[in-house]
C-alpha cells in the first residue's frame, strides 16, 4: 500500500473516531471534551440551534441540567462516508436520536433519525475537528410508556399540521419547552439538501 492510502486511512480512522467521541462526550455530559470536537470558530445548525459551536456546548450543558428524574438521552452514530482533500474532509454519517423524556408527568420514549453532514478541517495542531456540523432530519417517533394513563384528547391542545411531518414530534417536544425551532431545519431529499451537499462539496475543494 502506497503512502498517500496509508495517511488517507489514517485520516478516515481520526475522523471516525471523532464523530463518535462527539456522541460520548455530549451523552456523558463531557463538555470540554465535547467543545474540543469543533474548530474555535466552529458552528453547528440542528433544530434548536444555528450559530457557534461554543453556545451549542454551553446550552447543552444547561438542558442536560434540567432533566427530571429518569429522563435521558443517548446519541447513536454511525461511521462516515468521508471524502478528503488535504487538511479538509466532508463526512457524511447516520445518526439516531434516543430519549426517554417525561411531559406533564407522562413517560415518552421518543427517537429521531437523520444524518450529519460535517465539514471538518485539520489545522495547524494537527488535530481533525468539525469546522460546521449541520443535521439533515429524516423521521421521528414518540411512544406514551403507559399509554392507558394519557387522557382522551391529551394531544388536542396541538395542531401537527404546523410541524414538518419528518420531525412532527421533535418540533412538539421543543414547543413544550418553549424552545423555538430554527428557521434553516433541513429535511431529507428536499432541495435544501442537494444545495448543502453541493455547498460542502465547493467547500471541500477551494482553499481558505
Amino acid at each position: 500500500m502506497d503512502e498517500a492510502r496509508v495517511n488517507a486511512a489514517a485520516d478516515r480512522q481520526e475522523i471516525n473516531e471523532l464523530l463518535m467521541y462527539w456522541g460520548q462526550a455530549r451523552d456523558r455530559a463531557e463538555w470540554e471534551n465535547l467543545r474540543n470536537c469543533f474548530q474555535p470558530d466552529g458552528t453547528i445548525d440542528i433544530a434548536w440551534i444555528s450559530g457557534p459551536a461554543s453556545e451549542f456546548v454551553d446550552n447543552s450543558a444547561e438542558r442536560l441540567a434540567e432533566f427530571k428524574q429518569g429522563e435521558y438521552s443517548k446519541h447513536v452514530m454511525s461511521p462516515g462516508r468521508i471524502q478528503l482533500n488535504g487538511n479538509r474532509a466532508f463526512s457524511q454519517c447516520h445518526f439516531n436520536h434516543i430519549s426517554h423524556v417525561i411531559v406533564n408527568g407522562h413517560e415518552f420514549d421518543w427517537e429521531f433519525w437523520g444524518q450529519f453532514f460535517d465539514l471538518i478541517e485539520k489545522r495547524e495542531d494537527g488535530v481533525w475537528r468539525l469546522f460546521n456540523r449541520t443535521m439533515v432530519y429524516e423521521k421521528d417517533r414518540l411512544d406514551a410508556v403507559h399509554p392507558d394513563a394519557l387522557l382522551e384528547g391529551y394531544f388536542d391542545d396541538t395542531d401537527f399540521a404546523e410541524f414538518l411531518p419528518e420531525v412532527r414530534f421533535l418540533s412538539w417536544r421543543l414547543k413544550k419547552n418553549d424552545i423555538p425551532t430554527a428557521k434553516n431545519l433541513l429535511i431529507i431529499n428536499s432541495p435544501e439538501e442537494s444545495a448543502l451537499i453541493d455547498d460542502s462539496l465547493n467547500w471541500l475543494v477551494s482553499k481558505a
